[in-house]
Order: C-alpha cells, then structure tokens, then sequence
C-alpha cells in the first residue's frame, strides 16, 4: 500500500518479529492485516500496532522501569507513514493524518530516547 514501508523496513526499524492478528500468506497480504511490534530502547517500552489496510496506527509507551503509561496514541486516519531514521542509535517515524480541513503530523522518535512532536496545519 503506497504510504506506508514495506514489511522488511518495518522489521529493521523496530529490530523484532511482529506478531499478526491474521498471518500474511499467499491469499492475504502484509498491508491487509495487522502487525504488532513490542520493543524497547532500554529506557521505554513501545507496543506499536500498524494496520495500513486501514489506515489506523496505535502506539503505546511506558516507563520501562516503573511500568507507567507515557503516551497512547490510537490513530484511524494515518494516509502516510514515513521512517525518517533507521540506524543503530537512532530510529524515528514522520506520520501523517489528513481530513477535509487540515492536516496532522506526528513525528516520533524511539531512540535514543522517545519524543513526540504533534503539529496541525491548516
């Protein structure tokens, strides 16, 4: 699906295996179901969920000690999701969410530290 990276980018950024709600296979493809990502940076914990078919990105972070919750986003209107970085000691996502007046962007950073920066544009 045009807008979002392919399986093997996904798995390189987030250094795991996901875990599918449905397996891909030859009838049905990676973008039509929905992959799960946990991992951490040492610091947080991300559960990072991706279902392109539909456009909808969650991303939970907790305190990888203390186990609280940092921040929650649950997104039904992702139409571009971009790795921005993807090396060892950084990695970071540019998401963009769009209706008929204005548009969302998120850019998150897993490592070296989480960061998220929301802006509206008009």
């Amino acid at each position: 699906m045009q807008g979002y990276p392919e399986e093997n980018e996904l798995l390189s950024l987030f250094e795991c295996e996901p875990t599918f709600l449905e397996s891909p296979s030859d009838s049905i493809d990676f973008f039509y179901t929905e992959a799960t990502y946990k991992f951490s940076n040492g610091d947080e914990d991300f559960i990072v969920t991706i279902a392109p078919s539909y456009s909808e990105v969650k991303i939970r972070v907790t305190n990888r000690s203390s186990k609280n919750l940092i921040s929650y986003l649950d997104l039904k209107r992702v139409y571009h999701f971009e790795i921005t970085a993807d090396k060892k000691d950084s990695s970071s996502i540019l998401m963009k969410v769009e209706d008929d007046t204005h548009t969302q962007t998120i850019e998150i950073d897993f490592k070296p530290n989480f960061k998220l920066i929301f802006k509206e544009h008009y």
